[in-house]
């Protein structure tokens, strides 16, 4: 699980682990874990700006559902009507306006798998400031992936140079420890 004793202010921005797109995280790591929920970022995390998606991730969802992993979407959108059509496409129940990197969001949905604790969940998404940050802050493992695409709104790429910041970080310190994360 975390580790408690934080070592600086980046640690509160680092992820558990980092995968290049959704579709590339092995069962045998979620297994391994002990992951039974995942929650999952939507925008250019599992879709880009136009809101298309690969066929391998749609296949890599039948595939974690096979294995009775449960999955859903949490996302910042404020677009019912985008969400509820990914969601729909890819056979997920979502969460929308969730206000990460707030907990509020990941709370409502955790709290409908009341068979599921903390340590079996993992949330997923391509921003260090909203979704990993919201993970960390909710006590729950997380997984940054590379985004989809460049094309993102204003104050998510204003984001972006720090968090090239917090991730070089991060390589450091995985470095010293001999640890890598991919």
């Amino acid at each position: 699980m975390k580790d408690k004793e934080k070592k600086s202010f980046f640690h509160n921005f680092y992820p558990d682990f980092i995968y290049e797109k959704v579709e590339d995280i092995p069962y045998e790591l979620l297994r391994k874990e002990d992951i039974r929920l995942i929650l999952m970022d939507m925008d250019n995390t599992l879709i880009d700006y136009k809101a298309d998606f690969s066929k391998n991730l749609r296949k890599w969802i039948k595939d974690m559902k096979s294995k009775d992993i449960k999955l859903y979407i949490v996302s910042n959108s404020i677009s019912n009507s985008k969400i509820k059509k990914v969601s729909k496409e890819l056979g997920l129940q979502y969460f929308y306006k969730a206000g990460k990197p707030s907990r509020r969001g990941l709370r409502k949905v955790f709290d409908n798998f009341p068979d599921i604790k903390k340590e079996q969940t993992l949330m997923i998404g391509d921003q260090l400031f909203t979704d990993i940050l919201a993970g960390n802050r909710f006590n729950i493992k997380t997984l940054l992936v590379k985004r989809i695409n460049k094309k993102e709104t204003i104050l998510s790429s204003c984001k972006r140079p720090l968090e090239r910041l917090v991730l070089n970080h991060y390589y450091k310190k995985d470095e010293s420890e001999g640890k890598c994360r991919i």
